[in-house]
């Protein structure tokens, strides 16, 4: 009876690690802006399950809205639409508010053209990784699946499958929120649709596992 009680706890346990490894969260409701906020919500909306970035007129400063979930190691998959491609727009990650007008301060998974995949690192150490791999997976004008894969000083993105960052940033940014970009300029509309976020993940991303990820890892522009 010992050796089974030993077994059965054991069998728990190691479901239990498992089970904190994975832990799939809500990041947006799909309905409304609950757990997140903005110091100009008059640019933010829900519009058919997707969290919509809407200006009018000329906008004056980036606006950010910002998820009150912090993340370190962690996953995401959106779905992101810019209805003006020459625009830009991204999705911060591991980052913090620079000021009182919600400025953020932090990595940055870049969409527009010319920086589509991109990792840029907002009011900070700027351009940290600028490859175009991810953009040539980019269809523009339409949905495209941005993933995002950051555990300890690893960082990767995949654009539509494809991998696009592949970044090993030692003494970076470990921890901070998500937020989701509009950038300044003229009018503009940008949709995001959260579709999954994992808290310590699996590193897998793009078709391939860790390993091969590993060997993809490069060093950030500032540190080269």
């Amino acid at each position: 009876n010992f050796k089974i009680s030993v077994c059965l706890l054991t069998t728990f346990l190691l479901w239990s690690c498992d089970s904190q490894q994975n832990t799939d969260q809500k990041l947006f409701n799909g309905d409304d802006l609950a757990g997140w906020s903005a110091a100009n919500p008059k640019y933010w909306s829900v519009e058919d399950g997707a969290i919509v970035a809407n200006a009018q007129a000329e906008v004056p400063r980036n606006e950010f809205l910002w998820s009150d979930t912090e993340v370190r190691d962690f996953y995401l998959k959106a779905e992101v639409l810019m209805e003006r491609n020459e625009g830009n727009a991204g999705i911060q990650f591991r980052s913090t508010k620079a000021d009182s007008t919600g400025q953020a301060l932090g990595y940055q998974a870049d969409m527009g053209k010319g920086v589509w995949g991109r990792l840029y690192h907002e009011h900070g150490r700027q351009k940290l990784f600028w490859s175009d791999r991810g953009e040539q997976a980019v269809k523009p004008g339409k949905w495209n699946t941005y993933e995002i894969l950051a555990v300890g000083d690893r960082i990767w993105t995949a654009i539509n499958g494809r991998l696009a960052v592949a970044v090993r940033d030692t003494g970076g940014d470990e921890a901070g929120y998500i937020a989701l970009q509009l950038h300044a300029g003229p009018p503009q509309t940008v949709r995001y649709r959260i579709k999954e976020f994992l808290k310590n993940p699996k590193v897998e991303l793009a078709g391939m596992g860790e390993k091969t990820l590993n060997e993809k890892l490069e060093i950030p522009m500032d540190k080269q």
